[in-house]
């Protein structure tokens, strides 16, 4: 006897287990790409903060202790070493970096610090950032 249907089975739905919280703070500063980064995670339970500037952000991430960062790092005059010294600051905390336009010695420079990922606006969806942060933090 053939199945008709194949049922997706999750162990983790019979064990009454503590997960982890997964949060993330997106830092960017264009409302609408932010809305639309957070909408796609939201519906995939991730607790999500925006930060539409860089001034406020070493301050969020202490106060909400996210697991995840996503960092346009065009936004304004970022700087690379203060994306280093973000780094550096919050050892715990992986980050995405996004991009319009980045150079590979860039890209290359940040992944060397420690980076998780880099997306390149130009080649992707908005929804693509969703897989990448499930894929890096293992959901």
């Amino acid at each position: 006897m053939s199945y008709l249907f194949k049922e997706k089975f999750n162990i983790a739905d019979l064990v009454d287990t503590q997960t982890q919280v997964r949060r993330v703070v997106i830092c960017e500063p264009e409302e609408y790409l932010a809305s639309l980064y957070g909408h796609y995670l939201s519906q995939h339970n991730f607790d999500i903060k925006h930060c539409p500037q860089i001034d406020g952000l070493k301050e969020l991430l202490f106060s909400f202790s996210p697991r995840l960062l996503v960092l346009n790092i065009e936004a304004g005059n970022l700087q690379r070493g203060l994306v280093l010294n973000l780094l550096r600051q919050f050892p715990n905390i992986g980050v995405i970096t996004m991009g319009y336009n980045t150079g590979g010695d860039v890209v290359k420079e940040l992944m060397d610090a420690g980076i998780c990922g880099h997306v390149d606006r130009r080649l992707s969806r908005p929804k693509d950032l969703l897989y990448i942060v499930k894929a890096v933090l293992n959901n």
